[in-house]
C-alpha cells in the first residue's frame, strides 16, 4: 500500500469482477486499441498472455467490480487492458480509455508540474518556499523560514502523517487552509523523521498557484497532460463528465455498493487527478524517457532524475507487501518512493481514497513501468499484480509472495470491519442537554453538538459536516463520520464543576473547548 502511513482513511469492500478489455500491441503513442493481440515483453519478464491470464484470476480472488493495467517495457506497450466492470450490478466493461481517480498517485504529477517551473528558473527544489508565499506560517518558526518544495514533496517537513486532511470535508477554503497551518502541532523536528503527510502537497499546489497565476490544476493540464498527449486526464476528479468512468465501491454490511466519490477538493494537488490505462502508459513512459515524449522534452532529463533520488529515508509500514520489505528499504523522493530488489531501483507510488486503489511501479534501469488501477475499497490487487510482474521481471519466484499480500489484505480488512469497543456499561453521568452547544479548535474550528430523539449528533465547519455520537461508556462517545473511509473513534467531553460540558477531546482532532453560540 502507499509507504508509510499511506492514506489510511480506507475501509472494507467485496464485489465481483469480469474481464473487458483491449490488449496493446503497436506503440501508436502507447495507446492500446480494440483488437490487437499479446506481445511478449522484450528480454524480460512475463508475456501479455502470462500477465493478462494472472491478473483476470486476481480481480476475481480479490472481488474487485474493475481494475485497468498497464504495463511498458523498453519503449513498447506490453499489456493495456481493462478488467471488469465500471459499476457492481451493471456489464459496464473497463476498458483501456476507462477513467480511474488517482488518489495519492497524483502526487508524482503534482511534483511533475513543479519541475517544469524548475526547469524555467522559476524556483527551485530547495527555495525557501516563504519566499514565494510570505504569508505561510507553521508552528514551528524555523520550518517556517526554511521550508522547501524538497521537504514538502520528501514528506519531511514535520507536519504529522494525515492531520489536516478533514479541513477541505469541513468547508475550508484554500486561503483558510493556507491561514490554519499555523495550528497544526508538528509532529516531529523539521527534517528529522518521514511522515505522509497531504498538507505538504497542499502547500505545494498553492506555489504553483503562485508561481503561474492561476490555479495548479490548469498549470498541471498545460505543463503535463497536454504536452505528453494524456488526452483522457485530468487533475480534478470534481471537474469529470464522462460516462466511461469507474465508480467507487466498499462493502457495506456485507454488500458491495457505489460509495461517494472523494473529491479531496482543497488538497486537490495530493489525489484529486484522474486518468486511464492508456494515459498512465504515456505517463509512465515519457518518465522512462527522462522527461522526453515523442521526440519532445516537456521536461529535462535532471528533473526527472531529481525527481526520482531519494531525498528521506523511511520506516518500513506494516501494510507493505513485497518486494517492499526491511531488506528493501524505502526512502521518499519528490513526488515517488524508491525501494530496492534484485540490486535494481525501483521507484514506487501508491495511493487510496474511498472505493479507490492505484499503484504505479518503474524500474528506469529496465525501462520498466507498470500501473494497477481499481475501483474497490483497501483492494490489495495492485500490489498482487505489481509483485508477480516485478518477480516475473526481475528472474525472482517466491511462491510465497502471493499468499503473503492475500495474508496482508485480511488482516487490514480485520481491522476495519472490527466492531467499535463496547462500552463499560457506565450509564451517561449527566442529562444530554449538558453536552450540547458550539465547541471550537484553533485548527478544525467551530463544531456545534445537539441531540435528536436521544442520539448525540455533530455538525463541524463552515459546511456543517454531519457525525454522530454514539455512547460508549460515561462520558465518552465514539464519533463515527458515516463514512467507509474512517472508523468511529472515542470521544471524551469534560465536565466542568457544575456538572456542563467544557469541552471535549479526540485522539484525532484534539481538544475543543465551549464556546458561545
Amino acid at each position: 500500500m502507499e509507504q508509510t502511513q499511506r492514506d489510511p482513511r480506507i475501509s472494507r469492500r467485496t464485489v465481483i469482477g469480469s474481464i473487458a478489455g483491449t490488449l496493446a500491441a503497436g506503440m501508436a503513442g502507447v495507446r492500446a486499441s480494440s483488437g490487437q493481440s499479446a506481445t511478449p515483453v522484450p528480454d524480460h519478464g512475463a508475456s501479455a498472455a502470462d500477465l493478462d491470464a494472472f491478473i483476470a484470476q486476481a480481480v476475481e480472488r480479490y472481488d474487485v467490480p474493475g481494475a485497468a493495467v498497464a504495463v511498458v517495457h523498453n519503449g513498447a506497450p506490453v499489456l493495456i487492458r481493462g478488467y471488469g466492470v465500471r459499476e457492481v450490478g451493471t456489464s459496464t466493461p473497463v476498458d483501456a480509455d476507462t477513467i480511474f481517480q488517482l488518489a495519492s498517485n497524483t502526487k508524482p504529477m503534482t511534483a511533475f508540474t513543479l519541475a517544469t517551473l524548475v526547469d524555467d528558473g522559476l524556483i527551485g527544489w530547495d527555495t525557501p518556499i516563504i519566499d514565494v508565499l510570505p504569508e505561510l506560517e507553521l508552528m514551528d518558526s524555523y520550518a517556517t523560514r526554511y521550508l522547501t518544495l524538497r521537504d514538502v514533496l520528501a514528506h519531511r517537513s514535520g507536519l504529522p502523517a494525515f492531520t489536516g486532511d478533514l479541513l477541505g470535508t469541513l468547508g475550508y477554503d484554500r486561503a483558510e487552509m493556507l491561514y490554519r497551518l499555523r495550528f497544526v502541532a508538528p509532529g516531529s523536528s523539521f527534517r528529522e523523521v518521514a511522515a505522509y503527510s497531504n498538507l505538504g502537497y497542499f502547500i505545494a499546489g498553492e506555489v504553483i498557484d503562485r508561481l503561474t497565476g492561476a490555479r495548479w490544476e490548469e498549470a498541471m493540464r498545460g505543463r503535463l497532460f497536454e504536452p505528453v498527449d494524456m488526452i483522457r486526464s485530468g487533475p480534478a476528479i470534481g471537474e469529470l463528465a464522462d460516462d466511461n468512468a469507474a465508480l467507487p465501491h466498499a462493502e457495506i454490511d456485507g454488500e458491495m455498493v457505489v460509495v461517494e466519490r472523494d473529491l479531496h477538493g482543497v488538497h486537490g494537488a495530493a489525489g484529486s487527478a484522474y486518468s486511464t490505462a492508456n494515459d498512465l502508459a504515456r505517463w509512465m513512459q515519457m518518465l522512462l524517457d527522462q522527461g522526453a515524449v515523442d521526440g519532445r522534452q516537456v521536461v529535462k532529463p535532471e528533473r526527472v532524475e531529481e525527481m526520482f533520488a531519494p531525498s528521506m529515508v523511511s520506516e518500513i509500514s506494516f501494510t507493505e507487501t513485497p518486494p517492499i520489505s526491511d531488506e528493501s528499504g524505502f526512502s521518499y523522493g519528490l513526488g515517488w518512493g524508491t525501494f530496492h530488489t534484485r540490486g535494481y531501483t525501483v521507484l514506487e507510488k501508491g495511493g487510496a481514497l474511498a472505493g479507490v486503489r492505484t499503484v504505479v511501479n518503474l524500474v528506469p534501469e529496465l525501462g520498466y513501468g507498470i500501473a494497477v488501477v481499481a475501483n474497490r475499497n483497501l483492494t490489495f490487487l495492485p500490489e498482487a499484480v505489481r509483485a508477480f510482474a516485478l518477480e516475473a521481471l526481475l528472474g525472482t519466484d517466491d511462491s510465497g509472495t502471493q499468499e503473503e499480500i492475500a495474508s496482508a489484505e485480511a488482516a487490514i480488512n480485520a481491522v476495519f470491519a472490527a466492531p467499535p469497543p463496547e462500552g463499560d456499561a457506565i450509564p451517561v453521568t449527566v442529562p444530554l442537554d449538558a453536552l450540547t452547544g458550539a465547541y471550537e479548535n484553533e485548527l478544525y474550528g467551530r463544531v456545534v453538538v445537539w441531540y435528536d430523539a436521544g442520539t448525540l449528533q455533530l455538525e463541524a465547519g463552515p459546511a456543517g459536516w454531519p457525525a454522530t455520537l454514539k455512547h460508549l461508556s460515561r462520558d465518552t462517545y465514539l464519533l463515527d463520520w458515516g463514512s467507509v473511509t474512517s472508523i468511529p473513534e472515542p470521544t471524551t467531553f469534560v465536565l466542568g464543576p457544575d456538572g456542563i460540558a467544557v469541552g471535549f477531546e479526540n485522539d484525532s482532532l484534539g481538544r475543543f473547548n465551549r464556546v458561545q453560540a
